[in-house]
């Protein structure tokens, strides 16, 4: 029991990702009873679908990641929290490769996301090197330019010139995605809750992928039957069901446990922190102390 009561963020994440995990065995989506001898296929599980699939890897890359983290079983390095990243990067960009996602249109609007979210990687590694002593306008202003500048540089000079208006495979968004999220997470002091803060964006990107989901398999179903039958039922009449709903379960629950395990890692370093000022401050009375004497 008492390994339990220490360790409720780990069983929160699994419990969440489990769930995503074995959302697999159940039925993702089916047709309206009318439909039942009509066409084929009626229902899918999620085994039969990609997004299925997806999901379950997602949910098992979660538990690897989480377990050693929250068993202090890996170590809170820059050099570990690099690995992390690019397994994490590695990962996520394989999986559109894996399902066979289409190529996506890249509009102005995406193109300006990506190009923000640049700007604040920009932002969180300036804020590395800036002096210690700087003034806090100076700094805000500082962050306030380097955000503006590498945004507008990036949408202008980089995203736009490399994506264009035409189709570009997915898995090249998902890496451009993955390496400024990673920046994002690492170059944020300290280092030693890189790892959390990792597995807390995969959680995240795990849920949003699950709760999305439920156009695509709908569609994937109503193909299924045009490629079988020739025919197609309504779009309309094509209803998500238990499969999905326990996958977007999970992925709330296991995106709250990785926030538990990232808020208690850093109460614990924030707590030895003051117990190491604490003893410091004492150990300079006694030295005080004993000169006086």
């Amino acid at each position: 029991m008492g390994f339990y009561r220490r360790n409720r963020s780990l069983f929160l994440v699994l419990l969440g990702a489990g769930l995503m995990a074995t959302s697999l065995f159940w039925e993702y989506v089916r047709m309206k009873p009318d439909y039942r001898y009509l066409v084929d296929p009626w229902a899918l599980r999620g085994f039969e679908t990609t997004q299925g699939l997806v999901i379950c890897a997602i949910g098992v890359a979660i538990m690897v990641l989480a377990v050693p983290l929250s068993l202090r079983l890996m170590k809170e390095g820059l050099v570990e929290a690099i690995l992390v990243a690019a397994a994490a990067t590695a990962f996520a960009t394989l999986l559109p490769v894996f399902a066979g996602a289409p190529d996506q249109q890249v509009g102005g609007f995406l193109l300006w996301a990506l190009a923000v979210l640049t700007g604040l990687a920009a932002v969180a590694v300036v804020r590395r090197f800036l002096p210690a002593d700087l003034a806090r306008s100076l700094r805000r202003l500082a962050h306030i330019g380097v955000l503006a500048a590498v945004t507008v540089f990036a949408a202008l000079a980089v995203y736009r010139p490399l994506f264009g208006d035409r189709a570009v495979p997915l898995w090249a968004l998902v890496l451009v995605f993955m390496v400024t999220v990673d920046v994002l997470a690492i170059a944020r002091v300290p280092y030693e809750l890189a790892s959390y803060r990792l597995l807390l964006n995969i959680a995240l990107l795990g849920w949003i992928i699950a709760l999305v989901c439920a156009g695509a398999v709908r569609s994937t179903l109503f193909r299924l039957q045009y490629d079988r039958m020739g025919i197609v039922a309504e779009y309309r009449d094509i209803q998500i069901t238990s499969g999905v709903l326990i996958a977007w379960v999970g992925g709330l629950l296991a995106f709250l446990g990785a926030v538990a395990l990232w808020a208690r890692r850093r109460d614990q370093m924030e707590e030895h922190s003051r117990a190491g000022a604490q003893m410091a401050v004492a150990e300079l009375s006694a030295t005080e102390e004993e000169q006086a004497v």
